[in-house]
C-alpha cells in the first residue's frame, strides 16, 4: 500500500549506461537515509548545496563516489526534504543503490509520484503538473516552448485572470438581472 507519507526514490535520468545517473529521494526519512548510506552522523545540510561523498550498502560495501545535493522542505520541488544523488552511470551502481534504499525501508516511486507530491503539497498547480509531462514528451521546439510556459506558471496566471474576469462578469450579470 502506498501513502503520501512514504519516503520514495526514483531514477531521474534515463536508464542504461551513461556518464552520470541521478537518483532522487523525497520524504521525511530522506536526510536520515543519506546519513546512513554515507556513514556520516552529522551533515551540515544546507538548501541547494552539493557535497561529494562516498555511499555504502547496509553491509558497509562501497557503492560509489557521488555528489549529493540537498533541497530542504518546504523549498524543494515536492515540498518535502529531497536529495539528489549523482552517481556514475553504471546500471550495477544504480541497482545496488536501489536495493540499499529498499533495504532501508524506502519505496520505489510510482511514475509521476514526485510531481503528484508537488501538486498535493501546493508547490505547483494542475496546469504545471500536466505541463511537466508535456515538457518531457515535447517533439518540437514550439511544443517545448508552449509546455515550458505552462510549467513556469504563465499559463496558470493567464487562466486565473480569465477566471477572475468571468466571475466579475457573472456578478455584474446577476446584479443586472436582480435589478431589472
Amino acid at each position: 500500500m502506498t501513502t503520501q507519507h512514504d519516503t520514495i526514490y526514483a531514477l531521474s535520468s534515463p536508464p542504461g549506461r551513461s556518464a552520470i545517473s541521478v537518483i532522487r529521494i523525497t520524504g521525511v526519512k530522506a536526510f536520515f537515509v543519506i546519513k546512513k548510506i554515507t556513514k556520516k552522523r552529522v551533515w551540515k545540510i544546507k538548501h541547494q548545496n552539493s557535497y561529494p561523498s562516498y555511499i555504502y550498502n547496509i553491509n558497509n560495501d562501497l557503492i560509489d563516489e557521488v555528489v549529493l545535493t540537498f533541497f530542504c522542505s518546504p523549498n524543494s520541488y515536492t515540498g518535502e526534504d529531497l536529495v539528489e544523488i549523482a552517481t556514475h552511470g553504471n546500471p550495477i551502481i544504480v541497482d545496488t543503490l536501489f536495493n540499499t534504499l529498499k533495504d532501508l525501508g524506502l519505496r520505489l516511486a510510482n511514475p509521476g509520484e514526485f510531481t503528484s507530491r508537488a501538486y498535493h503539497n501546493k508547490k505547483i498547480d494542475l496546469v504545471q503538473a500536466e505541463s511537466t509531462l508535456s515538457v518531457i514528451n515535447a517533439k518540437s521546439r514550439r511544443g517545448l516552448q508552449s509546455s515550458l510556459r505552462g510549467m513556469n506558471g504563465k499559463l496558470s496566471n493567464r487562466l486565473e485572470k480569465i477566471k477572475q474576469n468571468l466571475i466579475s462578469s457573472l456578478g455584474d450579470l446577476e446584479y443586472e438581472l436582480d435589478i431589472s
